[in-house]
């Protein structure tokens, strides 16, 4: 389970005055801590995945596809929408 908070902090630390989290998207920020499999409409495609975050500067999050992927193109914002999260085996509308 990892700390948002924590993660921020660290980014900080590394970046200085330089850092910039305007585009971590606060919608993701619990699926982030939780890593919760999540259902999300982006630019009418509707995909699922876990949060990831970007390294950087300025990072953002990124929808992880598989349990194996270790970086992604799929890049999420305040534009995108979650629509379900997974629960057992189904995924569960919010």
């Amino acid at each position: 389970m990892r700390n948002y908070q924590e993660t921020i902090k660290q980014c900080k630390a590394e970046h200085g005055d330089k850092f910039n989290a305007s585009g971590l998207s606060k919608q993701f920020i619990p699926y982030y801590e939780s890593g919760e499999r999540i259902k999300v409409k982006s630019c009418s495609e509707v995909l699922t995945g876990t949060i990831g975050k970007t390294t950087g500067w300025k990072p953002c999050f990124l929808l992880m596809r598989t349990s194996r992927s270790t970086g992604s193109s799929w890049t999420l914002s305040d534009k995108d929408q979650i629509i379900a999260v997974k629960q057992g085996r189904k995924y569960i509308t919010n």
